[in-house]
């Protein structure tokens, strides 16, 4: 049952990622950034990685530090976006150090994996109900 309900990633055989659709249609995936496991949505349309402000601050991220130097247009309208550098991502085998990302200065209810993260997969596929990454 709670397959259906939260479906979870794994890891087969090869290093490739299987991320099963979400019963709302989405693709969920943990991964973790600078040691600690956060949840993110992955977000064909976004660039960044993009972080909730929660999210920021479970891995690290000193708020009252930041600078919202930029915008970003979300679906909840104009959001100031303040850039980071993550010590590390890692998703299953994957990992990569000194990622860019962004803190969102609104509120989001899951941090976005974007595409400028995704591209260092070789292959990114969808389809049967799964997003597959293939390191």
């Amino acid at each position: 049952i709670s397959q259906r309900v939260m479906p979870s990633q794994s890891v087969l055989q090869g290093g490739e990622i299987s991320v099963p659709r979400s019963p709302d249609g989405h693709y969920y995936l943990t991964a973790e950034v600078n040691g600690t496991p956060l949840r993110f949505m992955v977000d064909t349309g976004a660039s960044d990685i993009v972080l909730s402000q929660g999210d920021a601050q479970k891995v690290g991220i000193d708020l009252d530090g930041l600078v919202y130097s930029g915008r970003a247009f979300s679906a909840n309208g104009e959001v100031g976006i303040a850039p980071v550098v993550l010590d590390s991502v890692a998703i299953g085998p994957v990992a990569t150090d000194g990622v860019r990302a962004m803190v969102n200065g609104g509120e989001m209810r899951l941090s976005l994996l974007g595409m400028r993260y995704l591209q260092q997969f070789s292959r990114i596929e969808i389809g049967d109900g799964a997003l597959i990454l293939t390191p």
